[in-house]
């Protein structure tokens, strides 16, 4: 039973590394995924290594060709607009219940995040891709949670992976953080005033690739 749960971990382990780098970039999309060569990097055993594998292929992150390898799944255009608009489909009816379920104090640490993100590109500082896109997704993590639909929860955290490595291709490839933040807020400041109409008409424009 001991080495079950070791194994399991390692396997967990060689997961999350893997998922991190995948997301981030550092594996970027085509890359080859070698059992051997990530085992002597993550100093284990290839089997923890081929069940993270297969982990990552039901996030639809990595793609198993047969007789080539194991690689990092490039994303076509259509991927992202189809999974950007079952997200955009999903948040916009959460917003429905979620908006009134806010409370000030929750409301003010999110406009707080992203003040100060404001406040640093304003004074020439370099806010990193992950800062921004970990910010954006608390928000739109909430506007679900608080939601309370079940489903919408759950076919979103079912596409979560994909969404968030495809957010953080739109970061980098789109280069508007500017212009992110200034949407953040004015979807915060919907929200306060519970502005239902103008929230849904921010989101249908906000969540697009």
């Amino acid at each position: 039973m001991p080495v079950k749960e070791k194994k399991t971990s390692r396997a967990e382990f060689a997961y999350n590394t893997l998922k991190r780098r995948i997301l981030d970039n550092q594996l970027p999309p085509g890359a080859m995924l070698s059992e051997v060569a990530l085992a002597q990097k993550l100093n284990m055993s290839r089997t923890p290594i081929r069940e993270a594998l297969k982990m990552l292929m039901r996030d639809d992150l990595v793609e198993i060709r047969d007789g080539v390898g194991t690689f990092v799944k490039s994303a076509t255009q259509k991927d992202i607009e189809d999974a950007y608009a079952v997200r955009q489909a999903l948040e916009v009816l959460a917003a429905r219940t979620a908006i009134g379920a806010f409370s000030s104090e929750e409301l003010d640490a999110l406009e707080a995040r992203f003040r100060s993100l404001q406040v640093r590109l304003e004074q020439g500082e370099t806010v990193r891709v992950e800062e921004f896109a970990d910010a954006d997704w608390a928000l739109h993590d909430q506007i679900l949670q608080k939601s309370g639909n079940r489903y919408a929860q759950k076919a979103t955290n079912d596409l979560r992976a994909v969404l968030r490595r495809y957010q953080y291709l739109s970061v980098r490839l789109l280069s508007r953080v500017e212009e992110s933040l200034t949407e953040h807020l004015a979807i915060l400041d919907c929200i306060r005033r519970r502005d239902l109409a103008r929230l849904t008409e921010l989101l249908e424009n906000h969540i697009q690739y």
